[in-house]
C-alpha cells in the first residue's frame, strides 16, 4: 500500500463537517435535469447484477419521478445518506448467504432506511415487519427490544424470509411479491394466471403488490443514478459513520456505555434504536451494542473484565455522566493513492472502511479508479480503552508451617454454633453469585441463602447487595 498520512488543518476539517451537514440545503438550489424516459430506460437495461429484467413502463416512471422530482426530493437526499450507515450491514450478510447484493435496495422501498419506521398496519424498522412475522423469523418483540429495528437481526431475518420465498418460486420478482403481499396471494396468482412470470399474472394480485416490484424497479434506479440528478446526500457525522459491534450476552445499560465512551445518551440511542429501555438486556444469543470504532475497545475491554474475581464496576462512581460533544479533531484525514488496477472494493478492504465512505469522502461519481488517484480517508486519531486495573506483583514464597496434629478448632463458629439475637446479613463486596460466597464462607448452605433472597444460585449479583443469611 503506497500510503501518505497528512493531518488535516482543523479549520479546512470543520468546514467539511459543516459542509456535510448542509448537503440537503445546498441540493435544494440545484435542479434535476428533465425527465428522460429513453434515457431512463438505457440506464436500466445497463445495470450490472439486476434482481431480474428491469422493465419500465408508467407504473415504474411514477415511482422514479417520485424518487427524484416533486415533493420527494428530500427524501432522497435522506435515504441516500443513510445507505452510508446500513448498507456496508445488509451486504456483509447478503455475501454470507449467497444472495444478490441488489436486494438490500429493498430495504429502501420498505422503510427509506429509517429504523423507526411504522407503517399504517404495523410493520416495523428498515424491513417493515409485522410482529408476528418477525417473531417466527426470530426477531424478539418485548417490553425491553423490539429487534425489527436492529439493523443486524432485521437484515438476517429478511434474508432468510426472502431466500425461502425464492426457493419456492425460482424468480426473485415472485420472492418481493411474496415479502410484500405473502406466499398465499402469489400462489393464488400463479394458479389464475397458469403463468411464474411476474408481469403476466401482476393483474391478479392487490394493488400494493403489484406495484411493489415497480416500486423496487424505482428504488434500484433512484440508488444507481442519484447522482447524475444532482441529489446531494445528506451524511451524517463520522461518530455515525465510522462504527463497529460487538455482541453483549449479559444485561448493560446505556448508562454505563456513557460511562466508558464518554458518548452522549442520545448518541448511543441513535446507534442502537433497537433498545426500548437504554438497557441491553440479558440475552443467551447475544444482542448487537453498534458503536463508533473509535470508544468500541474500551467496551470490549470492559466487559472482558467483567469476572466474578474482578472489580471493574467499582471504578465507576454512581454520579453524572459527563459525556463530551463529538468534535472534528476526534478524526485525523488520511491521504491513500491508488496503485495498478485496483478497485473500489480492493481500497476500501485494504484501509478497512467500506465503498459507500470512500464514495461520500471524496465525493466520487463512479466506481472507477486511475493509478495516482488521491482518496481521502479518516480515521479515529485515538481509541479509547478500558483498563481498570495493573496485574498486581507476584507475592513473595511464605515459608509452611507444620500443621499441628489433632482437630482443628475454627477461628469464629458457624452461625448454627451462636445464639441467634437477629437476622444475619452479608454486604456483597465484589459481582457475584451465591454459589461464589459459599466458596468464601463455607458454613453457607447456598440453596437455602438463594430461596431466602429470592435468587438463584447463579445469579450474578451487584456489588453492595445486602444477602440475608438466616
Amino acid at each position: 500500500m503506497d500510503s501518505q498520512y497528512t493531518p488535516m488543518p482543523l479549520f479546512l476539517l470543520l468546514m467539511l463537517l459543516l459542509a456535510t451537514g448542509l448537503n440537503a440545503t445546498l441540493a435544494a438550489a440545484t435542479p434535476a435535469p428533465e425527465y428522460n424516459e429513453e434515457e431512463v430506460i438505457s440506464r436500466l437495461q445497463e445495470i450490472e447484477d439486476p434482481l431480474f429484467e428491469l422493465k419500465y413502463n408508467s407504473v415504474v416512471g411514477g415511482y422514479i419521478r417520485g424518487y427524484l422530482y416533486r415533493n420527494s426530493r428530500h427524501k432522497a437526499q435522506l435515504v441516500t445518506g443513510r445507505a452510508l450507515l446500513y448498507f456496508p450491514i445488509m451486504e456483509k450478510y447478503l455475501a454470507e448467504q449467497g444472495v444478490p447484493e441488489k436486494l438490500k435496495y429493498l430495504s429502501v422501498v420498505e422503510s427509506a432506511l429509517n429504523p423507526h419506521a411504522v407503517s399504517r398496519v404495523g410493520a416495523v424498522g428498515l424491513w417493515q415487519f409485522m410482529p408476528g412475522t418477525g417473531q417466527d423469523y426470530g426477531l424478539a418483540i418485548n417490553d425491553y427490544v423490539d429487534e425489527r429495528k436492529d439493523p443486524h437481526k432485521s437484515t438476517q431475518a429478511a434474508i432468510a424470509y426472502l431466500k425461502k420465498a425464492y426457493d419456492k418460486y425460482g424468480d426473485w420478482a415472485l420472492a418481493l411479491a411474496a415479502y410484500n403481499g405473502g406466499s398465499g396471494r402469489v400462489a393464488r396468482a400463479i394458479k389464475r394466471g397458469r403463468s411464474k412470470d411476474f408481469w403476466k399474472i401482476r393483474r391478479y394480485m392487490p394493488r400494493e403488490t403489484r406495484n411493489y416490484v415497480p416500486a423496487y424497479i424505482g428504488a434500484t434506479y433512484l440508488m444507481e443514478y442519484y447522482k447524475a440528478y444532482g441529489v446531494q446526500p445528506a451524511y451524517p457525522e463520522l461518530d455515525l459513520q465510522i462504527t463497529g459491534s460487538v455482541k453483549v450476552y449479559d444485561a448493560i445499560s446505556f448508562y454505563r456505555v456513557a460511562q466508558l465512551t464518554g458518548l452522549s445518551l442520545d448518541y448511543i440511542r441513535k446507534l442502537n434504536p433497537s433498545y426500548k429501555r437504554d438497557l441491553l438486556p440479558r440475552n443467551e444469543e447475544g444482542n448487537f451494542l453498534i458503536l463508533p470504532k473509535r470508544v468500541l475497545q474500551a467496551v470490549t475491554d470492559y466487559l472482558e473484565a467483567q469476572r466474578p474475581d474482578h472489580l471493574a464496576d467499582a471504578f465507576f462512581a454512581e454520579d453524572r455522566v459527563e459525556a463530551a460533544p463529538p468534535a472534528p479533531e476526534q478524526y485525523q484525514q488520511t491521504s491513500y493513492y491508488v496503485s495498478g488496477t485496483e478497485t473500489l472494493p480492493e481500497v476500501a478492504k485494504k484501509l478497512n472502511c467500506s465503498v459507500h465512505q470512500l464514495a461520500a469522502w471524496n465525493q466520487l461519481q463512479s466506481d472507477s479508479l486511475w493509478a495516482g488517484q488521491e482518496l481521502l480517508v479518516f480515521f479515529p486519531r485515538e481509541i479509547r480503552r478500558f483498563q481498570p486495573m495493573s496485574p498486581m506483583p507476584p507475592l513473595p514464597d511464605i515459608r509452611r508451617l507444620p500443621v499441628p496434629k489433632g482437630p482443628l478448632r475454627p477461628l469464629c463458629p458457624s452461625p448454627a454454633a451462636l445464639p441467634v439475637v437477629g437476622k444475619w446479613y452479608y454486604t456483597l463486596r465484589n459481582r457475584q453469585t451465591v454459589a461464589d460466597l459459599s466458596q468464601q464462607l463455607p458454613f453457607l448452605d447456598p440453596d437455602a441463602v438463594a430461596r431466602l433472597n429470592g435468587v438463584e444460585q447463579g445469579d450474578k449479583l451487584p456489588r453492595g447487595t445486602l444477602l440475608r443469611l438466616n
